[in-house]
């Protein structure tokens, strides 16, 4: 899921994409609290009872669930941008403190989806000159779609 803003004008069109991060590092911090206090309770008092297998696989959910949310929190500040100023298309991605650009011709670029038979959409890209920047990887399938559509005035096309 993601969070899509956008502005659009005849000469200004920018739409970031970001994953949906709903939980704040504090609150995330919180839940994993939580969360390891009840695995722990319910397995100590299966160690107590003597099922004592219990407690390393509950250990091991706990370092798996801790690593998950790790790298949750990591990418919570990854986004994408794509920008239109006049013939100009600029994609810039942010992925773990690094930035990417490229910049494409806006009268060249046109967008690649490739899509499956059944309609499902697994990547978007703009392409110009033989260089090829994919964009929304945060999206959906719907959303991807939609956002080739409203880009398809404003750039050169489809190619599939």
């Amino acid at each position: 899921m993601v969070d899509i803003c956008g502005t659009a004008s005849s000469v200004h069109y920018s739409v970031t994409a970001r994953p949906n991060c709903s939980l704040s590092p504090a609150g995330t911090l919180c839940v994993f609290s939580i969360i390891v206090l009840i695995f722990l309770s319910l397995s100590f008092s299966f160690l107590l009872i003597g099922a004592w297998p219990v407690l390393p696989f509950a250990v091991t959910e706990l370092i798996a669930l801790g690593y998950c949310f790790y790298h949750v929190l990591r990418h919570s500040g990854d986004f994408e941008r794509l920008t239109m100023d006049d013939d100009k298309v600029t994609v810039e991605t942010h992925e773990l403190g690094q930035d990417k650009r490229t910049e494409l011709s806006g009268y060249w670029a046109k967008i690649v989806l490739d899509c499956m038979p059944d309609g499902y959409c697994r990547r978007l890209a703009l392409r110009s000159h033989g260089r090829e920047v994919e964009f929304g990887r945060h999206m959906t399938s719907e959303e991807r779609l939609k956002l080739a559509r409203q880009l398809k005035p404003r750039l050169g096309g489809f190619v599939s």
